[in-house]
Order: C-alpha cells, then sequence, then structure tokens
C-alpha cells in the first residue's frame, strides 16, 4: 500500500458525508463542513497530548480487568471526548438551529476518526476496514452526543446526560475493542457501537422540538 493510499481511502467517507448533508440537510452549508472538519482535526494534537501525559503519570497499573476499565473511561473516554468536545465550543451557533449544530458535532467526529484511522493504517495497524466501520462511527455517534451538551449549554439549558453517555460509550467501547477480534469480548464493543448511535438517535429527538426532522 503506498503512502497516499490510507489517506485516499480514510479521506472518502467524511468527504462524502459532508455532500450528502449539504444536499440532504437544510441550512447546512459547505463553509459548516468545513468548520465540522477544522473542529476535528484540530482536536487530534491535544487529545493525543493529553493522554501521553496521563500515560505518562502511571495514574492507574493495569494490574486487572477492572484496572483497564478503569483507563479507557478515563483516557479514551473522559480526555479524549472533554477535548474533542471543547472544539465545539468554537463553533458558530447563533448561526445555526440545532440540526445543522447536530450535523457538525457528528461529521466533526468523523472527521476525527477517519484521521486517527490513517494514523494506524500508516503505524501498521491490522484490519483498518474493522476500524472504519466500528471506532469511527463511535467518534461520530459520541460526537454528536457531545455536540447536543455543547448546543444546550450555549442555550442556556445545559443537559449534562448526553455527554456523561459519550464518555461511558467511548471508554467501554475501548476496553472491549482492546480484546483480540477473535474473542467473545471483542463483540460486545460492535454492541456498544450501536448503543451509541442510538443513544445519539433518542437524544438529538429529546431537544429537537421537530422530532427526527433532520432532512429537507
Amino acid at each position: 500500500m503506498t503512502v497516499a493510499a490510507p489517506f485516499l481511502i480514510c479521506l472518502v467517507p467524511p468527504v462524502a458525508v459532508s455532500f450528502c448533508m449539504v444536499l440532504l440537510i437544510e441550512e447546512f452549508k459547505m463553509r459548516h463542513a468545513v468548520f465540522a472538519a477544522v473542529a476535528g482535526l484540530a482536536a487530534v494534537v491535544p487529545i493525543a497530548a493529553v493522554q501521553f501525559l496521563l500515560e505518562c503519570a502511571g495514574l492507574i497499573s493495569l494490574h486487572s480487568l477492572f484496572s483497564v476499565l478503569i483507563k479507557s473511561l478515563l483516557i479514551n473516554g473522559a480526555a479524549e471526548e472533554t477535548v474533542k468536545m471543547s472544539f465545539f465550543f468554537f463553533l458558530p451557533y447563533k448561526k445555526m438551529r440545532l440540526k445543522v449544530f447536530f450535523a457538525c458535532a457528528v461529521l466533526s467526529g468523523l472527521f476525527l476518526g477517519c484521521f486517527e484511522t490513517v494514523l494506524y493504517i500508516v503505524a501498521g495497524t491490522e484490519h483498518f476496514e474493522l476500524r472504519l466501520l466500528t471506532a469511527v462511527v463511535i467518534h461520530a455517534s459520541c460526537a454528536g452526543l457531545s455536540g447536543l451538551f455543547v448546543y444546550s449549554v450555549r442555550n442556556g439549558k445545559t443537559k449534562a446526560y448526553p455527554f456523561i453517555l459519550a464518555i461511558v460509550l467511548h471508554g467501554v467501547y475501548n476496553y472491549f475493542a482492546g480484546f483480540k477480534t477473535g474473542s467473545f469480548f471483542f463483540w460486545f464493543s460492535i454492541a456498544v457501537v450501536f448503543i451509541s448511535v442510538i443513544e445519539c438517535r433518542l437524544r438529538y429527538r429529546s431537544m429537537n422540538p421537530e422530532g427526527l426532522l433532520l432532512f429537507k
């Protein structure tokens, strides 16, 4: 595989989704896709820095599966989702209705997840197709949940539950994804991905007075 191939493979999903959103979501423009891409990619470096510092701190010793779970919740859940969520505060929310802001958040997570997959491919990780189908989706859905939290804060009606869900779901996903692919426990990570998508849909519906009216 050439050096450019991973980038091209992982660029297709977020770009394709961006065009679909422009065509299907009322008021969603290409500039919103650009905002989402910048927010997602800008979060990569601080996420890596925070995770590196937490790893170096050695706050958690991995002597049991429970400690691995706590580490996943702290590093992959709390740290990663907090950094990712903080960048959503830079989105021009006053000019966006909920569905546009929500779409931006989901797309931002998609860009971040796909870029992270590129890094795994370059590092020689096998089965990157599985990452595209699981880790990228968990990034997108958890970003959507975090986006709902940020939108609620910006509008003076704070709802922390979506953000807490994002942390827990991302952490639990990483915990089970850490098992070998052939392991029975690994498949729980797939279940978490589906749950994250369902929760994303439910939380959006609960906050949107138009219900599930997302598309034109």
